[in-house]
């Protein structure tokens, strides 16, 4: 970079000085100065085609293993259509450092284009920092990257004001904190090791917190301890779920034999969740006695009233647990086979499993699970085929895995496949359902000019399955008009390979060809309609 350093100059560096390799943005007016500091910078920039999709690039990238990467956007409708995607990363205690090119403190009030209070987004991410003078900007940039690297991580946003970006600035003094915490009340561990030793019939409650630790201190538990293991959404694959002691998905949708596991344990051992309606079914799994493990304290006490409450690191904990743990209670083991088992039967008695047209959307599932590579990252967008996939599609690890948590909005899954595709340097698969696609159709000329050797397979059942079978529509309608395009010939449009597919044998064979394909490739998976939903057959 050439003459004095402007504020574009000092983010940017502090950028790199933090870690961040790749900037997901969408170039505006205002963020100019970003965007040349960048291209002239050693990060490499990603343009999107949508706001809304920049964030869950950055998410994807960071939780498939590719680490913590950078967003800009303009302010007012670029960091509006932004929130949706900060928001889901604060659920998941993702970090993202989020730039927005403000408008100049000096022409606030008067009606500048884009503007908007900053204090519109407090609630969508960890830390919301703005800069209206050159002088303040050192301190809020090392505030910021500090606060999105603490555990728990989560985005931060960097509202840095246009006119500051084009000044002359001092260099912000970047430190990254160490990303491994530990237990902060060991008194409250110790009571909880001894009641893990004492029961008779305990049950692991693995959630997302725990793809953040050490995993294998959590597996190591499971394993020694023989413990039965209950995930949540995002806790899904931290035991992988090939593991014999795997019996599902917390939620609405929890398999009936899973839930007969869940109400016959006397303690559960939850690590790394907040507990929250979603992945509780509202609060109605019977988890109690609870041990409850949570970085976050304000988790604790919530939805239940834990025995010990333990504000800490799932890993950590984990490990303290694992000293005590006494393997003489039930065998996790054959309790988790019996449930699948359970679950398996359910499945195939239905038809759910069948080689039928249009086909169930369980058989596409594992259709698609037998075609990927075991360690291809998959990522899901939000919709009935994801309630399926909770329990039908089996993931491996944390980081083969990326789903949303409780604030589940659609649209996540081909932009966290496009991070997760740029942030590991290989291939990507997104599962998504028709409705889920609509809203990130611009992805898809993103992943093809950037050459990305994505999967996307669309379950597309030509309408929004989960709304249609609710219970809150009246029996004679209304009849909402849902339709879906022709998604195999958009993608040829935007420089993808499309193909549409209506057999379970040739949704895998698509698969299979499309993970040896350079480029990306979209399947077009036609699957039932009329087919009861995940909840439905689960709770059956």
């Amino acid at each position: 970079m050439t003459g004095a350093s402007t504020g574009a100059d000092r983010v940017v560096e502090a950028l790199v000085d933090a870690g961040v390799e790749t900037v997901v943005g969408l170039p505006g007016t205002q963020t100019l100065p970003v965007d040349v500091a960048v291209d002239e910078s050693p990060l490499s920039y990603l343009m999107a085609r949508d706001e809304s999709a920049i964030p869950h690039v950055a998410w994807g990238h960071y939780e498939a293993g590719g680490g913590l990467a950078a967003t800009v956007t303009v302010p007012g409708p670029g960091d509006t259509q932004a929130a949706h995607g900060l928001k889901n990363a604060l659920n998941g205690c993702v970090p993202v450092v989020h730039v927005s090119a403000d408008v100049p403190a000096d022409d606030r009030g008067f009606g500048p284009i884009h503007e908007i209070d900053p204090a519109t987004y407090d609630s969508v991410v960890r830390a919301n920092v703005t800069v209206e003078r050159p002088a303040e900007l050192p301190a809020a940039v090392a505030r910021g990257l500090h606060e999105a690297t603490t555990p728990p991580q989560g985005p931060v946003r960097l509202g840095v004001g246009s006119d500051v970006l084009d000044a002359p600035c001092p260099a912000p003094q970047v430190t990254v904190p160490d990303a491994t915490p530990t237990v902060a009340n060991g008194a409250a561990l110790d009571g909880a090791a001894d009641r893990l030793a004492a029961a008779d019939r305990p049950l692991l409650y693995v959630g997302g917190g725990c793809r953040r630790s050490d995993v294998a201190a959590v597996r190591a538990l499971a394993r020694e301890a023989n413990l039965p293991v209950l995930a949540s959404y995002r806790g899904k694959g931290v035991v992988p779920d090939d593991d014999p002691r795997t019996v599902g998905v917390a939620g609405s949708h929890t398999p009936a034999a899973a839930r007969a596991v869940v109400e016959r344990a006397d303690l559960t051992v939850a690590l790394g969740t907040d507990l929250d309606d979603v992945a509780t079914g509202g609060g109605e799994l019977p988890l109690d006695p609870l041990v409850h493990v949570t970085l976050d304290p304000s988790d604790l006490h919530t939805r239940y009233d834990p025995v010990d409450a333990v504000h800490g690191d799932a890993g950590a904990a984990a490990r303290h647990l694992r000293t005590a743990a006494d393997t003489g209670g039930w065998d996790g083991a054959a309790v988790g086979a019996r449930a699948t088992r359970s679950w398996e039967e359910r499945l195939r008695e239905g038809g759910f499993l069948d080689d039928r047209t249009p086909m169930p959307t369980a058989a596409a599932l594992r259709a698609v699970r037998d075609a990927l590579p075991r360690e291809t990252p998959v990522t899901t967008d939000v919709g009935g085929f994801r309630l399926w996939a909770a329990q039908a599609f089996d993931a491996y690890g944390p980081e083969r895995y990326v789903t949303a948590g409780s604030w589940a909005g659609m649209g996540v899954g081909l932009p966290a496949a496009v991070g997760a595709a740029v942030g590991t340097d290989g291939g990507a698969a997104c599962l998504t359902g028709d409705g889920g696609l609509l809203m990130s159709l611009g992805t898809l000329a993103v992943a093809s000019e950037a050459a990305l050797d994505v999967v996307c397979v669309v379950f597309d059942n030509a309408d929004y399955g989960v709304i249609s079978a609710s219970e809150r529509l009246p029996a004679d309608g209304p009849a909402f008009d849902w339709t879906a395009p022709d998604f195999a010939a958009i993608a040829e449009g935007m420089g993808w390979r499309g193909e549409r597919v209506e057999t379970v044998g040739a949704l895998r064979d698509a698969t299979r060809a499309a993970v040896e394909t350079d480029g990306p490739v979209l399947v077009d998976a036609v699957v039932d309609p009329e087919e009861e939903t995940a909840a439905a057959v689960a709770s059956a």
